[in-house]
């Protein structure tokens, strides 16, 4: 047995191991994630336990090391007891990993590929998604209040992670760029990893109202008072009396406050409230991202949407690009991203294409037309084949 466990409580134990989660991500959504698996008042395993062994799992760790009990089987058990509770297969498969890793943490080995052998899973089946529509974003967005809105033109026109949003800061903003640049520190991406994305311009209007609002912010000033100041933290000011803006530890801007606020407004309108297949609803942060994803993978590759999302392994192929190749690729996106005013960009999207073609057509009719009246029109497209080889 481990000297991690020797003579300490199942607590204590237990609060080791968070700590040692904590420390690879500083995530809190991870360590409560890791929490529930483990002591979840309806379906942790400390509940298996006491309702299967009659044990915690510091007594099962030295029952399992004396070879009175087998660790496999009691991983099956467990995944048998979640299924039975109807846990979806995908919290299960969570779940387990979480258990796995903490009896590794206790000093007993768990081997992958006999796992795989003795504890069997119930299928994740993928069922089909529904869409986010910039019609239903419209709507949306005409039943939240200011900083959500803004939130969520920042959502989809950047490809952020809540956690991301909910971590921003006004020195992270480059408002200056052209299209806005947003810095995405590695301390507040899931990936670890610094990157950039970009908002588009009715996102960044948006933020600029935002910030005037409620933070007093000002474009020709150094804002040097609110550099530090969480964007989508706690707006309301501490104190009327004296007008005094929450200092960076009172505004408890944690992503879990941004989703239930979500929430709370999408619960007031039954047209937005709707549920997918999955059992989640339709409208949340991520389904934002999904959105963000199908535009910009559209119009500019699926490598660049990728790369500004935060995904580890398109970042080297991002940052090949040079900054006006990435600021071009961006604006050609931007308008599919652009929400409130969508009906009329698209209109003229649709008469630029339109005209293109109309265009094309007339060129390769007036050519069609040279190559049988005029012969020397041939030799011309010859020495121009040849000039451009």
């Amino acid at each position: 047995m481990s000297q991690r466990v020797s003579g300490k409580t199942s607590e204590q134990t237990l609060t080791d191991y968070l700590d040692s989660i904590y420390i690879q991500s500083h995530s809190i959504s991870s360590v409560k994630a890791y929490r529930t698996a483990i002591i979840g008042i309806k379906n942790g395993f400390r509940i298996f336990l006491k309702e299967k062994y009659n044990c915690d799992e510091v007594q099962l760790a030295f029952r399992i090391e004396n070879k009175e009990l087998d660790i496999y089987q009691i991983l099956s058990e467990y995944v048998i007891f979640l299924d039975k509770k109807s846990i979806k297969p995908k919290t299960i498969r969570l779940w387990l990993s979480v258990v796995k890793g903490y009896f590794s943490y206790m000093g007993i080995d768990v081997f992958s590929e006999k796992c795989k052998q003795r504890v069997k899973l119930p299928k994740v089946r993928r069922l089909k998604k529904e869409a986010l529509t910039k019609e239903i974003l419209v709507k949306l967005l005409h039943n939240l209040d200011t900083k959500l809105q803004t939130a969520v033109l920042v959502a989809v026109s950047s490809g952020l992670r809540v956690g991301e949003i909910s971590g921003l800061t006004l020195s992270d903003i480059e408002f200056h760029s052209d299209p806005v640049k947003i810095n995405v520190r590695a301390e507040t991406s899931k990936s670890g990893e610094d990157r950039e994305t970009y908002i588009s311009k009715e996102a960044s209007e948006a933020l600029r109202d935002y910030l005037q609002r409620f933070f007093g912010w000002r474009e020709d000033s150094t804002n040097k008072n609110l550099q530090r100041l969480r964007i989508f933290g706690r707006t309301n000011r501490i104190r009327e009396r004296d007008s005094r803006l929450p200092t960076p530890e009172e505004q408890l801007s944690e992503a879990i406050l941004l989703q239930r606020a979500l929430i709370r407004k999408i619960e007031k309108v039954p047209d937005l409230n709707k549920m997918a297949r999955n059992g989640r609803r339709v409208i949340h942060f991520h389904a934002f991202r999904e959105f963000f994803y199908t535009q910009v993978s559209n119009v500019s590759g699926s490598n660049f949407a990728h790369a500004l999302m935060g995904h580890h392994e398109y970042l080297d192929t991002y940052y090949a690009l040079s900054e006006k190749q990435q600021v071009s690729l961006y604006k050609k996106s931007e308008s599919y991203l652009t929400i409130s005013d969508y009906t009329k960009i698209e209109k003229s999207l649709e008469n630029i294409q339109n005209k293109q073609t109309d265009i094309i057509e007339k060129y390769e009719n007036f050519e069609r037309y040279l190559r049988q009246k005029d012969p020397s029109f041939l030799e011309f497209l010859k020495r121009k084949e040849s000039l451009t080889q």
